[in-house]
């Protein structure tokens, strides 16, 4: 009994996984923020709530680690959810405080639901970076024995 409900969770998990994954990579079309950030950077949109403690607590200090460390090479900006709910269906954002990241075209790459600390949001973003693209895949390259 114990076995089957087990797996049975774990079927409903890898569901879920998938289905997020589906539905980001739809996202990934939308440009779901025009006129809200400018293109050319990635960027990093949380979403608050007037009532979210853990908001004020620890994303908005998070948001200002990750602009220290970024710098220009990332937008970063903050948008109530209750003023924005066609974007938190669209998202899919359940809880605030949640983060989304965005590449440079403006395309959905994360959803991070609940608090995403600096050094998450800081690797998901420079996975985005052209220069981290480069140098990932210069380390395929000389790494691979057919090159």
């Amino acid at each position: 009994m114990i076995v089957a409900l087990a797996a049975g969770l774990g079927l409903l998990w890898v569901g879920v996984r998938y289905w997020q994954a589906s539905r980001l990579r739809a996202l990934g079309q939308a440009p779901l923020f025009a006129g809200i950030v400018p293109l050319g950077r990635p960027a990093v949109i949380a979403f608050s709530t007037p009532g979210c403690r853990e908001c004020r607590t620890r994303q908005a200090p998070a948001l200002a680690q990750l602009a220290a460390i970024m710098g220009d090479q990332v937008v970063v900006t903050t948008l109530s959810a209750p003023e924005h709910p066609q974007l938190v269906a669209q998202l899919g954002i359940l809880t605030a405080p949640a983060t989304v990241v965005l590449d440079a075209g403006g395309a959905v790459r994360h959803v991070n639901q609940g608090f995403a600390d600096a050094a998450t949001l800081a690797r998901q973003v420079r996975a985005l970076l052209p220069q981290t693209a480069a140098l990932s895949s210069e380390a395929t390259c000389s790494a691979s024995p057919n090159t």
